[in-house]
């Protein structure tokens, strides 16, 4: 399988938020109530366009998409100036288990390094398997935190001098 990853473009608008839609409602079959459903074409189209958006495509079909952004706090918990935040992983059910998301962390460590700045990923804390996958993937699990009317794990990389 040959994976490109690649900065999300407004032509990809309908097919990045049909793969967050699609994944949010194999995760609520799940009973995971991380993302709400449907996803919102207006804060998918903001993300590609501020450059935060990015698809994994095999060849010329997209079948994943996540996020990455500066940030300054998570909820309240402070973090390092200009770290950055790896969000909205999201893989179509067919290619999940193929080491995908592997990928995905690899591709956002290496832009923190690049960056010389750690970064951070947060997932609902009833999302075992995630959590389990975050461990083995070397991030750092730094806790659970409230947000909204659930809770949160959220996991950290740091790459200076790595």
């Amino acid at each position: 399988m040959d994976i490109q990853i690649c900065s999300a473009n407004l032509e990809n608008l309908h097919e990045v938020t049909a793969i967050l839609n699609e994944v949010t409602l194999a995760l609520l079959e799940k009973g995971i109530n991380q993302w709400e459903y449907p996803w919102d074409d207006k804060k998918v189209r903001d993300q590609i366009q501020n450059n935060e958006a990015y698809t994994l495509a095999d060849g010329r079909k997209v079948i994943g998409t996540f996020c990455i952004k500066e940030i300054s706090h998570i909820n309240g918990l402070t973090v390092e100036a200009n770290s950055l935040y790896l969000s909205q992983i999201a893989l179509l059910p067919a290619h999940q288990g193929k080491s995908l998301g592997r990928l995905i962390i690899d591709f956002a460590c290496s832009l923190a390094k690049k960056s010389n700045t750690a970064m951070y990923l947060d997932c609902w804390a009833g999302n075992e398997k995630l959590k389990a996958f975050y461990s083995r993937n070397r991030l750092e699990y730094l806790g659970d935190f409230p947000e909204e009317d659930y809770w949160i794990s959220v996991y950290k990389t740091s790459l200076k001098g790595d």
